[in-house]
C-alpha cells in the first residue's frame, strides 16, 4: 500500500469529480514571499492586524475563500492583490499592487467584491486580461502538495499567456497536483508535468482540460460539479461558457442537478452519494476513511 495519500486515492480509484472546495465564489489572493505553515494565514509572519482584517473579510463575505500566493524570483518590490469572483456566466478578476501589506487594511474588500459583480471599475485596480494560475505547494499541510505541485508549477511558470503563482491549501491533498484557474474557479487535480502544455492551451482557449483532471468548479456544491462533469462527457461540450446557470433539488437520496447551457436547452442529472467499498487517507499521515463519489446513475437528454 502507497505511503502517500495521493498515490493511494489512485490506486483505490477514487474518483475526482466533484472534489473540488465547493460553493466558493470569491477569492482574495495575497502574494506572501515568507514561508507558509500548515495553517497559512495563521502561522504565517503576516501583521496581527492584518490577519484580523482577513478574518474579519471571511466572516462577511459569503463564499470566501483566502489564499496566499508566491513565485520564484520575486523577493522584493510591491505586493500583488488579487480580487476576483466566480460566479457562473460573470466570472471577473483584478488586481493591484500593495507598497506594504499593511496598505491592505486601507481597503474595502467587500464593496469591492460588490463592484466586480456589478462590472464597476474598481479605484487602485486593473482587470485582469490573464488566467491566474495558482498550484498548491503547500508542503507543511501535505508533502504530496510539495512533492507533485512543485514540479507542475515550474513547468506552467514556462508557459506564456498566464500569471502562474505557486499557493497555500487549495483542498484535496490527495489528488496533487491541485491546480485552481481563476477567475473561473476551476480546479484541476492529479496533474503531472507532461500535462502542462495541453493543459496551458486549453485555459488559454477557454476550454476545460482532460475532464479525468477536472475536480469541478469551485462555485458549485460537490454533487453539481460532477453533474458538469457527467454532462460534459457525455456533450463533449468543452468551452468554459458553456454553462450559465444550475438548480439543484433532492428527491429521497437522489440529488438531481439541472445544467443550463447558454444555447437555452437544460439538462438533467441524477446522482447518488456511494460509498465506494474502500478506502484511503484524506492526507498523508491521516488514518484512511471510507472513500465516497457522486456518481451519477441518470442523465436526461435536453429538456
Amino acid at each position: 500500500m502507497s505511503e502517500l495519500c495521493s498515490m493511494r486515492s489512485r490506486e483505490v480509484g477514487e474518483p475526482i469529480a466533484g472534489t473540488a472546495t465547493a460553493e466558493t465564489a470569491v477569492w482574495i489572493v495575497l502574494e506572501h514571499r515568507a514561508s507558509w505553515g500548515a495553517k497559512a494565514v495563521a502561522e504565517s509572519n503576516l501583521p496581527d492586524a492584518v490577519k484580523a482584517r482577513l478574518s474579519a473579510w471571511e466572516a462577511e463575505i459569503p463564499g470566501v475563500r483566502i489564499q496566499l500566493a508566491r513565485r520564484q524570483g520575486h523577493v522584493d518590490g510591491p505586493l500583488r492583490l488579487w480580487v476576483g469572483v466566480s460566479d457562473l456566466g460573470a466570472s471577473r478578476l483584478c488586481e493591484r499592487t500593495l507598497g506594504t501589506v499593511e496598505e491592505l487594511l486601507q481597503l474595502d474588500v467587500p464593496a469591492q467584491v460588490k463592484a466586480l459583480r456589478a462590472g464597476e471599475p474598481i479605484a487602485g485596480t486593473t482587470p485582469c486580461t490573464q488566467p491566474l494560475v495558482l498550484v498548491c505547494t503547500n508542503g507543511r499541510r501535505d508533502v504530496c502538495c510539495a512533492k507533485l505541485g512543485a514540479p507542475v508549477a515550474q513547468a506552467l511558470s514556462q508557459q506564456d499567456g498566464l500569471e502562474v503563482w505557486q499557493t497555500t491549501h487549495l483542498g484535496g491533498h490527495r489528488f496533487a497536483a491541485t491546480l485552481l484557474q481563476l477567475p473561473e474557479g476551476i480546479c484541476y487535480g492529479r496533474l503531472e508535468p507532461h500535462d502542462v502544455p495541453p493543459l496551458a492551451e486549453a485555459i488559454r482557449d477557454g476550454r476545460v482540460y482532460r475532464l479525468d483532471r477536472l475536480r469541478g468548479r469551485t462555485v458549485l456544491s460537490e454533487a453539481a460539479q460532477a453533474a458538469e462533469a457527467s454532462w460534459r462527457e457525455r456533450s463533449g461540450r468543452l468551452e468554459l461558457d458553456a454553462l450559465v446557470r444550475v438548480e439543484q433539488a433532492t428527491r429521497g437520496a437522489i440529488t438531481v442537478v439541472t445544467l443550463h447551457d447558454r444555447e437555452g436547452s437544460a439538462h438533467e442529472v441524477e446522482l447518488e452519494h456511494r460509498d465506494l467499498g474502500a478506502s484511503a487517507p484524506p492526507s498523508c499521515g491521516k488514518e484512511p476513511t471510507a472513500v465516497r463519489a457522486w456518481l451519477p446513475i441518470r442523465a436526461a437528454a435536453a429538456l
